[in-house]
């Protein structure tokens, strides 16, 4: 793996171990992700990344603390647990992108893998 791919499966780890999200979510990125440059992303991913910077910044800090945890206080737990999906789900694009050579399909909720890959289809073509 590359680098980065490293620093996504550590992150990873991190995310899916013990204790409450807030606080996995926000030793995964202050630890593996916020300090990658960002040139070092992959295109098929940056997206996504920028994505979750901004979401990761998105406070302003109180006196001593960072804009990560600050931005991470204020999220719901259901906003913590998203940004953790998107950080295992850039990961599984790196992965799958590295082996296949194909992209991630995301199936959403309630949808058919088959159903998934027809909306791709559309979306594809109209870009």
């Amino acid at each position: 793996m590359f680098p980065f791919s490293d620093n996504f499966l550590s992150a990873v780890r991190i995310l899916v171990g013990a204790g409450p999200i807030k606080k996995r979510l926000i030793s995964a990125y202050m630890e593996y992700l916020g300090p990658m440059p960002k040139f070092d992303i992959p295109e098929s991913i940056r997206p996504q990344f920028e994505a979750l910077w901004r979401a990761m910044h998105s406070a302003k800090p109180m006196s001593p603390e960072s804009p990560v945890v600050a931005s991470v206080r204020k999220m719901s737990t259901a906003e913590a647990d998203q940004c953790a999906v998107s950080i295992v789900t850039m990961f599984s694009e790196l992965v799958r992108d590295r082996v296949t050579g194909e992209p991630l399909q995301l199936v959403g909720r309630g949808e058919s893998r088959d159903s998934a890959v027809v909306r791709q289809r559309k979306a594809s073509t109209l870009n």
